[in-house]
């Protein structure tokens, strides 16, 4: 039997434990969230585990005999782990990589709950939200370590250093396998919430009001709240992160040659990456603004998209008031330790870049544009993906997304 999160007793103390306590996760709680209690023993967010917590990003999934194993202090620490994992978005983005792949490589979900895990406990810890559930023996049942601190590690920083240097010996020691199973903590379900982006904006900005309002908001969970409400990203990583989820992904192994194959040798073969694109176009803006400092940035952040991306071919162009210069570069070129060299330094005009896209019958998975976003652009959108990476703040391109690119003094 389940019930709803008013009925049944146990979750009823823990409201009442929020409301007093922590009332930033008790409101986001009570207004945007859903709970269920009951028996979740052969819900698939437990397949790799017994059955505890897990959330959706909507709807809180509480195992009944797990939640009355637990004192109240740990009780809530969970519950409000769950909040986290909502509030963070991190199914959302979960099941983005899921479909995308990540740093061009197959996803592995369970990996990423345990990196998310880090970042939160992290965080309530700190905040002294509750109590981190712990065994017979007294030692914290859960994901934490001094190395991964909420103030400078995301969940895909935490992934990717495990990836590449192996599970930390605090994940180690509680049985969590190099595939992310037999883990500790919260169960997980990669699917998207209907919470839309501005009502969690709405509520995270309520929340952090409300636990002001009675002085009961401490300093780490104020800038949790800041960091949801105005997220600081580097352009680095939001164009890494806008090419990998503009590329369309092509898991079909037939649905597209391998066109290096078909060319050279008239073999029709699949390609052999289910997570790469066909064909990225990068155009760069040669008229005279763009000077070897700002190319020699924009082409190391290239060299990693394209290792993320994993494209067959990436046309390069130089344009000014005209497209001066192509070249074709194989997906595997090194771009950062040898940049190519790119025509022009006339005037400026988006425009032929794009002209030289449709005389040739190309669809690219994207379209990336480097400049200071001084020149006309096209007038309606294109039908692909296009990414506008500005050296000036303030301008936007005339289709698609734009990016700041903030170059440094020096590099």
């Amino acid at each position: 039997m389940s019930y709803n999160d008013t009925r049944h007793p146990a979750f009823i103390q823990v409201k009442t434990a929020l409301l007093l306590h922590v009332p930033f996760f008790a409101s986001l709680l009570l207004d945007i969230m859903k709970v269920k209690v009951g028996d979740f023993s052969d819900h698939p967010a437990f397949a790799h585990q017994k059955p505890t917590m897990a959330t959706d990003g909507k709807t809180i999934f509480i195992d009944e005999a797990f939640l009355t194993s637990l004192p109240i202090q740990s009780s809530v620490f969970v519950v409000c782990h769950e909040i986290a994992h909502a509030m963070w978005d991190h199914m959302h983005r979960g099941k983005t990589y899921l479909d995308c792949g990540f740093d061009g490589e197959e996803f592995n979900p369970l990996l990423w709950n345990v990196a998310a895990d880090y970042v939160i406990n992290d965080l309530l810890v700190k905040a002294k939200v509750g109590t981190m559930p712990s065994g017979e023996d007294g030692k914290a049942i859960g994901l934490i370590d001094p190395k991964y601190t909420c103030d400078t590690w995301t969940p895909e920083a935490v992934y990717r250093d495990i990836k590449q240097n192996g599970l930390p010996q605090s994940a180690k020691s509680q049985g969590v396998a190099k595939d992310g199973s037999g883990r500790p903590g919260d169960g997980h379900v990669l699917e998207l919430n209907d919470i839309s982006p501005a009502e969690l904006k709405r509520a995270i900005q309520s929340a952090a009001d409300t636990a002001k309002a009675v002085g009961k908001l401490p300093k780490e969970l104020e800038r949790f709240a800041e960091a949801l409400l105005d997220p600081q990203v580097s352009w680095q990583e939001l164009l890494r992160t806008t090419v990998v989820t503009a590329t369309t992904r092509d898991t079909t192994s037939w649905a597209r040659p391998h066109r290096r194959r078909l060319v050279s040798q008239g073999v029709y073969l699949a390609r052999p990456s289910a997570y790469g694109c066909d064909r990225i176009v990068v155009a760069v803006d040669t008229s005279g603004s763009i000077g070897d400092r700002e190319l020699e940035v924009f082409f190391s952040e290239l060299a990693d998209i394209i290792r993320t991306c994993r494209p067959e071919f990436i046309d390069l162009l130089g344009v000014d008031s005209r497209v001066a210069s192509h070249e074709e570069l194989p997906g595997d070129t090194d771009i950062a330790g040898n940049p190519p060299k790119v025509g022009g330094g006339g005037g400026t005009d988006f425009r032929p870049a794009f002209e030289w896209v449709v005389e040739r019958g190309i669809v690219p998975d994207a379209f990336v544009y480097f400049t200071d976003l001084y020149g006309e652009g096209p007038a309606q959108d294109p039908g692909y993906p296009v990414i506008w990476c500005s050296t000036t703040k303030d301008r936007e391109g005339t289709c698609g997304r734009t990016i700041y690119v903030d170059i440094p003094k020096s590099v």
